[in-house]
């Protein structure tokens, strides 16, 4: 994996685990990397990394009507 994808990775992780909601949607997360990281990315590209990150128990589906992700307890 290279350095900028680890480095998305890291900062989308942060993102949901600073989230002052239960659970963040793949929007919520593209709006905070574009505004507080610089960093511009596809909805779908956002979508699938944390997709990903749940898979690697990283994050967590949480099973609201909205594709919601939230840090494990």
């Amino acid at each position: 994996m290279d350095s900028e994808t680890e480095e998305l990775r890291r900062l989308a992780v942060r993102i949901v685990e600073e989230h002052e909601a239960a659970a963040v949607t793949p929007g919520v997360v593209v709006q905070r990397l574009a505004v507080e990281y610089d960093r511009d990315r596809e909805y779908s590209e956002v979508f699938d990394l944390l997709h990903a990150l749940e898979d690697e128990g990283e994050l967590v589906y949480h099973h609201g009507e909205y594709n919601e992700f939230a840090a494990p307890e």
